[in-house]
C-alpha cells in the first residue's frame, strides 16, 4: 500500500473518532445544560441544577474546543446549550454592586443582615456580637438556637444593642426552623391567613424613618430526600402566595431574608423570580454562601443565602461575611427606598 494512502486512511479513522467523541460530548451536555428545565419534574435534575453555572462554563469551553476541531454544527450546538444552562443563573439578576463599607453607613440607607446561625450551636455569644457589630438596621437570624431570644433578653444583650423590636417564629418538628427578626425600628407582625402553611411564614411591617416596608423570612427544608424536596417546594410556593397578598393588600415594598436551600437556577429561586422578587447578590460577585467550613472550591459553593426584594426598594451595595460558628456566610445588603 502506498505511504500516502496509509496516511490518508489513518487520518480518516482519526477524524471519525473525533467526530464520534464530539457527538458523545454533545449528547451528554443536553441533559446537563437543561437540568434546570427537567428539574421542574425530576428531583435529581433539580439538585444537579445547583451547579448550573459551572455546567454552563464547562459546556462553553467544550463548545469552543469542538469549534477548534472544526465540527461546526456540534460546536455551535454546545455553545447554544451553554447559553441555555447559564440563562436561569443570569436572568433577572443585578450584574454589579459595590461592596459595603462596614466602617461607614450612608444616610438614608437600610442595612439588612441575614444569617443562618446554626440551630445546635451553644457558644453563640461571639457570633451574635459579630453580627451586632455590623451596624444593621434589620438582623435576621435563621435556624436560631433554642432559647436564643430568651437568652439575649436574660443577658441584657438586646438592651445594649440597637435592636429594640423583634418578632419570632417557633420551631415546628420536621417542618420549619426557629427564626428571629430584630429591628431598630417598630415592627408590626403581618398575620398569615394560610391555614396549612402559616407556621412557615414570618412577615412584619417596619416603620423606618425613610418610610414603611415589610420584612420576611424564607427557609424551606433542605432537599436531602425526595419528600423534603417536594415539601420544601410547596412551602416556597406558599411564601410567594403570601408575598403577593401583602403586596396587594398593603402595597408595601418587601425584603425577604432567605436560605432557600437551593441555588439561583433551581426551582425555588426561579419561583421567587416569577413572583417578581429579585436577588441582591450581583452576578459578578464570585463564590457561594454554602458551605464555608469545607475544602470545597469557591466555584462549587452554592448561593443558598440572599436577601430578596420586591417593590419600591432597591439594593445599592452587597457583601458576605464569615460567621465562625456557621457553615453559611452571612449576607449584608444595603437598600434604599425609591421615594428617598
Amino acid at each position: 500500500m502506498p505511504l500516502h494512502t496509509e496516511s490518508s486512511s489513518k487520518s480518516k479513522k482519526r477524524s471519525k473518532l473525533v467526530t464520534a467523541l464530539v457527538w458523545v460530548i454533545t449528547a451528554l451536555l443536553v441533559p446537563l445544560c437543561l437540568a434546570w428545565v427537567i428539574g421542574q419534574w425530576v428531583y435529581w435534575f433539580d439538585i444537579l441544577a445547583s451547579q448550573q453555572m459551572l455546567i454552563g462554563w464547562i459546556a462553553l469551553a467544550l463548545g469552543s474546543l469542538i469549534l477548534v476541531w472544526r465540527r461546526w454544527f456540534a460546536g455551535f450546538l454546545c455553545v447554544a446549550l451553554a447559553a441555555m444552562s447559564l440563562y436561569p443563573v443570569f436572568v433577572g439578576r443585578i450584574w454589579s454592586l459595590p461592596a459595603i463599607d462596614l466602617e461607614h453607613k450612608p444616610d438614608g440607607v437600610i442595612r439588612v443582615v441575614s444569617s443562618n446561625i446554626d440551630p445546635v450551636k451553644t457558644d453563640w455569644e461571639g457570633d451574635i456580637e459579630l453580627l451586632f457589630s455590623l451596624d444593621a438596621d434589620i438582623l435576621i437570624l435563621i435556624e436560631s438556637t433554642w432559647g436564643l431570644l430568651q437568652s439575649l433578653k436574660a443577658q441584657d444583650m438586646l438592651e445594649s444593642s440597637p435592636f429594640s423590636f423583634w418578632v419570632y417564629r417557633k420551631w415546628v418538628d420536621e417542618e420549619t426552623s426557629r427564626v428571629i427578626i430584630l429591628s431598630r425600628w417598630p415592627l408590626e407582625r403581618i398575620l398569615s391567613d394560610d391555614p396549612e402553611y402559616a407556621q412557615h411564614h414570618l412577615h412584619s411591617q417596619v416603620q423606618s424613618p425613610s418610610g414603611s416596608f415589610a420584612v420576611g423570612v424564607m427557609h424551606p427544608m433542605s432537599p436531602r430526600t425526595l419528600h423534603r424536596w417536594v415539601e420544601g417546594n410547596r412551602v416556597s410556593e406558599s411564601h410567594t402566595i403570601e408575598i403577593r397578598r401583602i403586596r396587594e393588600e398593603l402595597g408595601l415594598p418587601i425584603l425577604i431574608g432567605a436560605d432557600l436551600n437551593a441555588g439561583p437556577a433551581q426551582q425555588r429561586a426561579r419561583l421567587l423570580r416569577r413572583t417578581g422578587l429579585q436577588m441582591s447578590k450581583p452576578v459578578l460577585r464570585f463564590g457561594g454562601s454554602f458551605p464555608t467550613d469545607s475544602s470545597l472550591p469557591a466555584a462549587l459553593r452554592i448561593q443558598l443565602d440572599d436577601i430578596w426584594s420586591i417593590g419600591g426598594i432597591t439594593p445599592i451595595a452587597w457583601e458576605m461575611t464569615k460567621v465562625p460558628g456557621s457553615d453559611h456566610m452571612a449576607v449584608i445588603t444595603e437598600f434604599r427606598l425609591d421615594n428617598e
